[in-house]
């Protein structure tokens, strides 16, 4: 170990380049997803705690630090349940760090003990359909920029997948023939192939044939303006771009319109046309089925209250007299 190296930083390197990737067989976005929140506590540690990273090991690696860098994330703005997923990542690197380090193990087990806090209920936020309509039909089909821009939007749309998973998507993932489908990547390196809409597939023909007609099966079927694959920035960016354009058009539209949203937007618009959810659990990539609930609960908030809108305008209101001001009734009530 060199002056500058310590064994907290061997693990951290040791723990994101072999053992998840190798030992685990993690993805390659789950792996980025512990390295960010790895990245978070090292500037905790630095900027917060003035600490020096050449100094700091494992034997400092404890509990009570790790309950205030939660501390920390929630001040910064962190939700709880985005909390909670820096937690798990932290207890994952400290199970990890008991093998290695097992001279730490009592203080480690400490940090294994650190409870998750408790989250409500998510609230559904997405597109109506007509809302959705408007947004991806925007960007102009007739220039270069626009056909990708609305390529994209759709396929997000139509796919119902993950904001990832669009910018994974190979071209020889899509088949635009009868019967189209695509091919997708999901999380925990499954694939799953979706079915999608005719006009869909024609609309991505017309895209390959205009700007990808030279690419190999293997390049990214959605490019950025230096025709690279896509990053997730990029498809918020195009997201924006059109939304801010429509928004000050039509001020009742959606300001701001995240990604995820497109996916939500699916899922609901899917329910409302009543398809099983069984099948949006499968269409969606969902593990467990009570994942996909989420959606069949909002729908029943959304009918609860269409009901109550609809409730006074076909029911009169019914003035009955105050049962307190009959005396006979007081009278006979009181002498049970």
């Amino acid at each position: 170990m060199t002056g500058t190296t310590t064994d907290f930083s061997k693990a951290v390197t040791s723990f994101l380049t072999d053992y998840l990737p190798l030992q685990r067989g993690y993805s390659k976005n789950t792996i980025l997803s512990y390295r960010d929140t790895l990245k978070l506590f090292v500037l905790f540690l630095t900027e917060d705690k003035d600490m020096k990273l050449s100094k700091f090991t494992m034997a400092d690696f404890s509990r009570p630090l790790i309950v205030e860098f939660l501390e920390w994330c929630r001040s910064r703005g962190c939700s709880v349940s985005t909390t909670n997923q820096r937690l798990a990542a932290l207890k994952s690197f400290s199970s990890f760090a008991q093998i290695e380090y097992i001279d730490y193990i009592a203080p480690l087990l400490d940090v294994q003990a650190v409870r998750s806090k408790k989250t409500e209920g998510r609230e559904i936020s997405f597109l109506s359909a007509e809302q959705m309509s408007k947004l991806i039909n925007y960007p102009d089909a007739n220039t270069c920029s626009g056909l990708r821009h609305r390529t994209a939007l759709t396929l997000l749309y139509d796919s119902g997948c993950r904001v990832q998973e669009l910018c994974d998507i190979k071209l020889k993932d899509i088949n635009t023939n009868t019967n189209p489908t695509l091919r997708l990547h999901g999380k925990g390196d499954k694939y799953r192939t979706v079915v999608i809409d005719d006009k869909t597939a024609r609309l991505v023909k017309e895209y390959i044939i205009r700007l990808r007609s030279g690419a190999m099966p293997d390049h990214p079927l959605i490019t950025n303006r230096s025709g690279k694959s896509i990053s997730r920035d990029g498809i918020q960016y195009i997201i924006d771009k059109y939304v801010s354009k429509i928004h000050n058009e039509d001020c009742s539209f959606p300001a701001h319109v995240h990604c995820h949203q497109f996916r939500h937007s699916k899922a609901m618009h899917m329910l409302a046309a009543n398809i099983n959810i069984v099948y949006i659990r499968d269409f969606l990539g969902h593990e467990d089925i009570s994942t996909t609930m989420i959606y069949s609960r909002a729908d029943n908030r959304l009918k609860n209250e269409a009901i109550n809108a609809l409730a006074p305008k076909v029911t009169d209101n019914i003035n009955l007299p105050d049962w307190r001001a009959d005396s006979e009734l007081l009278s006979f009530l009181n002498s049970f």
